[in-house]
């Protein structure tokens, strides 16, 4: 338990502090939970539903943060959310009903696209303080690109999207990374949602915890993460708010790295 309690801080206060889900910390957690048991057809299912449950409270507790210090936009947030959830939605059920999920090909695609990620990150001018007033907010189909993008990320890896959302904000978009940080973090609750309710309506065919899960959903093990997770995210937040730009560039390189490792290790 005091493991569990542990790593959902880590992910909360991740997710806080650069604006991602905290999945990088979640679904490694739950795929070690997964592989003790004898549901090798299902595991998937079950580390994208719980992932996602952790990943969508974080976004809600992270969102009213950024809502209070004006470092998010509602509308924007709700384009590029909808946007991610037509996506998500589609490519979930296309590869439970056609069986088309490859992990090995995914995870050298995910890792390549982080790998641009990075280096896009890097380029061109360097990161610039914000204040909230000279934040410029682009036409709203702007933002359909990248929630297309996220979703289909989500559906796949069970990571909340703000790999690939924070890097199309602040490049693309051209607003402010802390801006950008927060922003994704307010998408994230709205891409989760949907996703979120089609796993627990589904029924496996190996419970887990009997009578203790709703469809893929594990509570004895969400709930004392989701409690962690969402305590830790506002305090993210705050250091984040703290901390220079290009302080938090370099924290979110590192991340993407270690995102990399995870991915093509596991």
């Amino acid at each position: 338990l005091l493991i569990i309690l542990a790593l959902g801080f880590t992910g909360g206060l991740l997710a806080g502090l650069l604006g991602v889900g905290g999945g990088i910390v979640f679904v490694p957690l739950f795929q070690e939970i997964a592989a003790k048991h004898p549901i090798v057809s299902e595991r998937v299912d079950y580390v994208i539903a719980n992932s996602l449950l952790v990943v969508f409270i974080v976004g809600i507790s992270g969102s009213i943060k950024h809502i209070k210090l004006k470092n998010t936009h509602l509308k924007a947030a709700l384009t590029t959310g909808i946007s991610a959830v037509f996506s998500s939605l589609i490519l979930s059920y296309t590869i439970k009903q056609l069986g088309l999920n490859n992990p090995q090909v995914f995870k050298w695609l995910f890792s390549m696209i982080l790998v641009f990620t990075g280096i896009r990150m890097w380029s061109g001018k360097k990161p610039e303080e914000q204040s909230n007033q000279t934040v410029i907010i682009p036409p709203l189909k702007q933002f359909i690109p990248a929630g297309l993008i996220a979703g289909c990320i989500t559906a796949l890896t069970g990571l909340g999207g703000g790999i690939i959302m924070i890097p199309y904000f602040n490049k693309i978009n051209k607003l402010p990374l802390k801006f950008a940080t927060g922003l994704s973090l307010t998408v994230i609750p709205i891409l989760a949602f949907p996703l979120l309710s089609y796993y627990a309506l589904l029924e496996p065919t190996k419970a887990i915890y009997n009578g203790l899960q709703t469809g893929y959903i594990l509570w004895p093990i969400a709930l004392p993460m989701v409690l962690a997770a969402s305590i830790a995210s506002p305090l993210g937040i705050k250091i984040a708010q703290k901390i220079p730009s290009k302080t938090l560039l370099i924290i979110f390189t590192v991340f993407i790295v270690l995102t990399i490792l995870k991915t093509l290790l596991t």
